[in-house]
């Protein structure tokens, strides 16, 4: 991802992560902040508050991959970009109404979306 898309997000100044450390972090974070919505599910303004976060970080996602400097193999970008477009779409339904599956589902994609960076 590009130096402005980590800026979206904040992460860079906070932690002093670049690369994919700082990638792995986004998407740790974003889990994180589902769970805690997952877990606490009477407060819907904590949803909110993860699906939001969620949304800004898969929209750098979409930037960073159709972004003309992107290094990506054509097959992983059209993978990512297929990926991205479910969860905006899983996230569009998780805000309209927060149901824990619907959280579960991002939930998962955001770890092994950190996992995935960590083990490279």
């Amino acid at each position: 991802m590009s130096k402005s898309a980590y800026q979206a997000y904040g992460a860079s100044s906070k932690l002093g992560l670049t690369g994919r450390a700082l990638e792995a972090e986004a998407f740790t974070q974003a889990a994180r902040k589902l769970q805690e919505a997952r877990d606490n599910d009477d407060s819907r303004s904590l949803a909110m508050d993860a699906l939001r976060y969620n949304n800004r970080l898969w929209t750098v996602v979409q930037s960073a991959i159709t972004e003309s400097g992107s290094e990506l193999p054509e097959t992983v970008k059209a993978e990512l970009l297929s990926l991205s477009l479910y969860v905006d779409k899983r996230t569009r339904e998780a805000i309209a109404d927060p149901e824990p599956e619907l959280l579960d589902v991002l939930i998962d994609i955001n770890r092994n979306m950190a996992l995935a960076q960590y083990s490279k």
